[in-house]
């Protein structure tokens, strides 16, 4: 029973928001925890080793509709776009949607449909797009990262890592929308044709948590990449960069960071 006790103590009873990183236990494979300023790194695991990066890769999709596309762009969904597998909204070949609602169901629901609609959309080839997406995670200083798509499904040779996409965060966070949307728990979106109503739930749990800090922004989970988050820790007007990649207990690795961070 001492036994048990002790190795629960680092997860558990770590002091509430300050600790030195030093023998904490993490699920996750690779960590980070940046201060978003300065990107002084607080606490990292493993933070350059390349992983896949399940749906974290929509943190960039969005970044480049934001800052490369005007949002109220009526967008025409593809054959491609709507085969997409899920995570999916379901939207139909042919409807029509605004693109800022696209990136709303790429951020909350994590769906692939909504992510090449927008890569289309804003480049007119989803081709075109992911060589955006590797030219601008380049300029962000990001050196050990390679998209293969818009989505975050697996694909031969798309890699990251938690430092670089703590770098992605980083500007994403600098974007008014991009922080609006992340907030929202529940919204609906509208095709312009037909009026048909889409309803979107955000995928992070940590929206419906009672917990003295905030957890905000992206999900993540194939069989190959296990279960990621990429995003922020907020707690009285602070804020912590926070990225865990291939975690088998993701809420888990985010409570002990979270409480540890600040």
């Amino acid at each position: 029973m001492r036994r048990f006790i002790f190795l629960i103590v680092p997860i558990f009873f770590i002091p509430l928001f300050g600790f030195s990183g030093k023998g904490i236990y993490l699920t996750a494979e690779s960590a980070i925890l940046m201060d978003p300023i300065s990107k002084k790194i607080i606490y990292s695991k493993n933070p350059h080793k390349k992983l896949a990066p399940a749906s974290t890769v929509k943190i960039m999709t969005a970044l480049i509709a934001l800052k490369k596309a005007d949002l109220k762009k009526e967008v025409v969904i593809s054959g491609l776009a709507a085969s997409m597998e899920p995570s999916k909204i379901y939207i139909k070949k042919g409807e029509v949607y605004l693109l800022e609602d696209l990136v709303k169901a790429a951020l909350l629901n994590s769906g692939n449909d909504a992510s090449v609609a927008i890569a289309e959309g804003v480049a007119g080839s989803h081709e075109r797009f992911v060589k955006m997406m590797n030219q601008m995670v380049y300029s962000l200083g990001a050196r050990n990262t390679n998209f293969k798509n818009s989505t975050g499904l697996p694909s031969k040779n798309q890699y990251t890592t938690a430092y670089d996409l703590a770098l992605i965060v980083r500007a994403a966070m600098r974007e008014s929308y991009f922080n609006e949307v992340i907030r929202t728990a529940q919204t609906e979106i509208k095709e312009l044709r037909s009026g048909r109503i889409i309803k979107l739930r955000n995928h992070n749990k940590a929206l419906w948590k009672d917990t003295p800090y905030s957890i905000y922004v992206k999900t993540g989970y194939t069989r190959k990449a296990r279960h990621c988050f990429a995003g922020y820790i907020e707690y009285k007007n602070k804020k912590r960069i926070v990225v865990i990649l291939k975690s088998k207990k993701p809420w888990q690795d985010l409570e002990v960071l979270a409480r540890g961070g600040f």
